[in-house]
């Protein structure tokens, strides 16, 4: 785990908090647009809705690729203040 000073530790759960927004609003857009764009043409895949095939589960891999890239992308530090002075 790093240790960081109190700057680089505000730096970086800014950085976090933003990469999860954007995840967030990436993966509702691809649950919400494709129900709209696919609602209606009556075709099927797995015996449901095609929009709720691709919008459920597109939307879940989707976050689930992101949540991996996104802690990848960042340092591993002790959230605990505490805990890093020990």
């Amino acid at each position: 785990m790093k240790k960081l000073s109190r700057e680089e530790l505000e730096k970086e759960l800014r950085k976090e908090a933003q990469g999860t927004w954007i995840l967030t609003i990436v993966c509702a857009l691809i649950h919400i647009v494709p129900a709209f764009l696919l609602n209606g043409n009556g075709q099927q895949m797995f015996h449901m809705p095609q929009w709720f095939v691709v919008s459920v589960f597109g939307s879940g891999i989707v976050a689930i690729i992101g949540i991996i890239i996104l802690t990848k992308n960042f340092a591993d530090f002790d959230y605990d203040e505490e805990a890093a002075e020990e």
